[in-house]
C-alpha cells in the first residue's frame, strides 16, 4: 500500500523563490525531492500555502488558518505522516502574538488531528512530525512586518519542541542544518531545499525502520 505523507506548511513548504517571488520547480522543492528520495511506495502531498498561520486568519488573505484548512486533507487521504511546518507568519507584528500563544496554536492543531481520528475516522492516526520555524533575519524588505520577530523566532523553537514532546510527536529543528536567505530573511534558497529534503527523508525512513 502506498504511504501518503502530507507536508502542511507555509511559503517555505510551498517553496517560494526569494529572488523571483515565484515557486521553485519540482526539481528544487524539498517536498518534491522528498518524494523522489523515498521512491516507490510513497506519495508526498505538497500542501504549502503562503501566509498560512496557526492562530489568526491573515487580513485580506481569506481563511488561511491551519486548523481551518487541514481537515479536507484528512478527509481525502489515508495518511502515514503529517509534517507540520508553520509558525513564521504568526510572528508578524500585526498579530502581536507571544511564542507561547503561537505554540498554543500548534498544540490546538495537533489536538484537532487526534480528535479527528478518534471520533471522526476509522483510519489509523498518522505519525506527526513538527518542524521548528526557521530563525528570521530582519531585512529592509520585511522590517516593518516582522519587527521583533527575530527574537521571538528563537524562543519559538524551544516552545515547539515542548509541544512536540508533550504530544509524542517527532521534532525536527530546521535551524540545526539550514538557514534562511540573507536576501529577504525569511525563505530558503535552492541548496537549502536540497539539504532539507535529505534530512526529512532520513527521518521518515528511520521512523518506518523502527516501527
Amino acid at each position: 500500500m502506498t504511504k501518503n505523507i502530507l507536508c502542511f506548511g507555509d511559503s517555505n513548504t510551498w517553496a517560494l523563490n526569494p529572488v523571483t517571488g515565484k515557486r521553485f520547480d519540482e526539481n528544487t522543492r524539498w517536498t518534491s525531492l522528498l518524494n523522489k528520495n523515498l521512491g516507490c511506495g510513497f506519495n508526498v502531498i505538497e500542501a504549502g500555502q503562503p501566509n498560512r498561520t496557526l492562530v489568526h486568519n491573515p487580513p485580506f488573505d481569506g481563511v488561511l488558518n491551519g486548523v481551518s484548512y487541514l481537515k479536507p486533507y484528512l478527509d481525502k487521504h489515508e495518511l502515514a505522516f503529517i509534517i507540520i511546518a508553520l509558525g513564521t507568519n504568526d510572528l508578524k507584528k500585526r498579530f502581536n502574538l507571544t511564542p507561547s500563544l503561537i505554540a498554543g496554536g500548534l498544540n490546538d492543531l495537533i489536538n484537532s488531528i487526534h480528535i479527528y481520528y478518534q471520533q471522526g475516522s476509522t483510519l489509523k492516526s498518522p505519525k506527526i512530525i513538527i518542524a521548528s520555524p526557521p530563525k528570521i533575519r530582519i531585512t529592509e524588505q520585511y522590517s516593518r512586518i516582522y519587527e521583533g520577530a527575530d527574537t521571538k523566532a528563537t524562543e519559538l523553537s524551544s516552545a515547539f519542541k515542548s509541544v512536540a514532546a508533550n504530544n509524542k510527536c517527532t521534532f525536527i529543528d530546521f535551524n540545526t542544518f539550514i538557514n534562511v536567505t540573507a536576501g529577504d530573511g525569511l525563505h530558503f534558497e535552492s541548496n537549502q531545499h536540497l539539504t532539507l529534503s535529505a534530512k526529512i527523508t532520513q527521518l521518515v525512513q528511520n521512523s518506518f525502520n523502527n516501527s
